[in-house]
């Protein structure tokens, strides 16, 4: 099973502490919202452990934060779920759902110009309202313009896949970096953690490839341990099926090659890490930004070997998730019911918003991707 492929991410195993106690409540949480209905599935998602995962990516994060962060694992996991239907491959009803979500993401938090047309889009909304708390304006215009990304990202994706063309090895991880949501997971964290690397320190150019990196090891551990999943699923955009037709490579030298590209990056992480360093001197960085800086750091290589640890352990990609898989892709219930309405029948609520509102950032995935001859990469997860 590719699950069980070793890689060697150097950074300790942690867990919150907290894990098995925010189960509790998320669980209760999700049956009383009404997104899990049934036994059958309410174990099936069980199987996922998402939780653990959360656990694993906020080790430090108090109970309440801990839940917070979890309840972001839950979106991410059915948003991407969604499109394991003829979302995926229609870009302009992909597009009705994800301007929704863009555009909340770039509201005001006092505005109602714009309101969620479907249970999930209250889900996140919730959850954006909640991670915003505390936090300075400079993490909310990151965190915001990360959302907005990571929404805009799967109509690359849909427009891409219908064009049926296969993307090659480093266009699939520009664009898979993107799509993942870990910038979305690395904001999380400082909320969470209830600290801030400083702005300084976010635009520098060694933490904007410390943040490509953590994501690029993400998506390949995900791929190798996803790979059986995949081939059921019929997804051909994973990097070992990408490099098999790219390359001419065997499975085997496929894998070793993806563990190759996982280890150089780890490596020029660990190089960059000390670069960072300098420029807490080189901006003469207080002690307590200094401090930030030093988790986030810290949170980075968390993602990165939480990831690596979850994914040898959920059931999500294991004989176990392959047998859900085969008899339907995603979890049919609640989540799955809000978008059988076709979405060219969903009405948005953005009359009042100025068309440069969504994807003007030049950072923007819509911007930077959108325009690209590359095709669709697979959903996170």
């Amino acid at each position: 099973m590719p699950q069980d492929i070793v890689l060697e991410i150097p950074f300790p195993a942690r867990i919150n502490p907290h894990t098995e106690a925010v189960l509790v409540r998320h669980m209760e949480w999700l049956k009383a919202a009404g997104f899990l209905s049934s036994d059958e599935n309410i174990e099936r998602y069980l199987t996922w452990r998402l939780v653990e995962l959360a656990g694993r990516f906020y080790p430090d994060a108090l109970e309440d934060d801990l839940v917070l962060g979890a309840q972001g694992q839950a979106f991410f996991f059915f948003f991407d779920d969604l499109f394991d239907s003829h979302l995926g491959e229609s870009p302009a009803a992909a597009y009705r759902i994800c301007y929704e979500m863009a555009a909340l993401a770039r509201q005001s938090p006092d505005s109602t110009w714009i309101k969620p047309s479907f249970p999930l889009a209250r889900l996140w909304l919730d959850h954006w309202c909640r991670a915003q708390e505390g936090m300075s304006a400079a993490w909310r215009e990151r965190a915001a313009r990360h959302w907005e990304d990571f929404f805009l990202s799967y109509v690359t994706e849909a427009a891409n896949r219908k064009s049926g063309a296969l993307l090659g090895t480093d266009q699939y991880l520009k664009l898979r970096r993107l799509a993942i949501a870990t910038e979305g997971v690395l904001d999380t964290a400082e909320r969470c953690g209830r600290f801030e690397a400083p702005p300084e320190i976010h635009q520098s150019m060694s933490i904007l490839e410390i943040r490509d990196i953590t994501a690029e090891v993400v998506v390949l551990a995900n791929d190798l341990h996803s790979l059986e999943k995949d081939q059921v699923n019929g997804e051909l955009n994973n990097a070992i099926l990408l490099l098999r037709s790219e390359r001419s490579y065997s499975q085997d030298e496929a894998v070793r090659e993806v563990r190759d590209m996982v280890h150089k990056r780890i490596a020029r992480f660990q190089q960059l890490g000390h670069e960072i360093y300098r420029l807490c001197d080189d901006f003469a960085l207080s002690a307590e930004q200094r401090a930030g800086t030093r988790r986030f750091l810290e949170v980075n290589r968390a993602c990165m070997r939480g990831n690596y640890d979850w994914g040898r352990t959920t059931d999500r990609y294991s004989k176990v998730g392959i047998q859900h898989v085969k008899r339907s892709p995603r979890i049919e219930d609640t989540v799955a019911h809000t978008t059988e309405r076709r979405p060219e029948n969903i009405r948005l609520h953005t009359r009042q918003v100025a068309p440069a509102a969504v994807g003007s950032n030049p950072r923007s995935r819509g911007s930077r991707v959108g325009g690209n001859s590359v095709s669709g990469a697979k959903p996170t997860g």
